[in-house]
């Protein structure tokens, strides 16, 4: 091999050993629950049920009559950034009866507040992101990874991706991401947001009305950070 090419090789070498195998937004976690889900203030004060939080393991659970028990992690993040949340999610499959919930969203808080992505969850469909299949019925039981990546922009220069398992099911690129997928500029979506803008990612169990029996969520490596170098880009999917 002739000397000059060898810097080169080596930096080939370099990047294909740094690069993640797999199609997700692969990045290390740590087992052990963050100092954030930790924090009394992750708390959702308007849970009727806090959060069991046992390391590596946080349990949501509602009672007939419940509609809230969630952490949530809420921060000025910037147009412009671009970030990952993500979480292990398991449950039994029978606990959740006629049942329909949300596990996890994001929301653009303000009054109102504006989702602007969540996943959902019932037993017939099991768990959902933008009426995706992300986790079949009959997997509910055993442990499954749900991430959204998103990079914040009020222009058409944002987007969203929804991987489940490292697997992309949902992506948009070229979009607005203070509003609901699909929002652009150049489609005539020119709604001015409230300032300051803030955002929230609530997560738990979180449902529209009281549940009519109990249930139980389990959830581990809840995760989130900003994000700099972003691996596997998607698309539109």
């Amino acid at each position: 091999m002739k000397p000059r090419l060898l810097p080169v090789f080596a930096t080939l070498l370099l990047m294909a050993s740094c690069t993640p195998h797999g199609t997700g937004p692969v990045y290390t976690m740590d087992a052990e629950l963050y100092d954030w889900v930790k924090a009394p203030k992750a708390i959702d004060q308007s849970s009727d049920q806090a959060p069991i939080i046992a390391d590596p393991i946080v349990t949501f659970q509602l009672a007939p009559g419940d509609s809230r028990s969630a952490l949530r992690a809420g921060k000025e993040w910037r147009l412009g950034h671009a970030y990952l949340f993500g979480y292990d999610v398991r449950l039994e499959r029978k606990s959740l009866g006629t049942e329909k919930v949300t596990l996890s969203r994001l929301i653009r808080k303000g009054d109102p507040a504006t989702e602007i992505a969540s996943v959902q969850l019932d037993a017939d469909r099991g768990v959902t992101v933008m009426g995706r299949t992300c986790i079949a019925p009959t997997d509910l039981g055993d442990w499954h990874r749900v991430e959204m990546r998103i990079r914040l922009s009020n222009r058409d220069a944002g987007f969203l991706e929804v991987f489940c398992d490292r697997k992309p099911i949902w992506a948009r690129v070229n979009i607005r991401t203070t509003f609901p997928p699909v929002c652009r500029l150049r489609d005539g979506c020119d709604t001015d947001i409230p300032k300051p803008v803030r955002y929230e990612w609530q997560l738990g169990l979180l449902s529209n009305g009281g549940v009519a029996k109990q249930i139980e969520v389990e959830m581990q490596r809840l995760h989130y950070r900003r994000i700099y170098y972003i691996p596997h880009r998607v698309g539109t999917l």
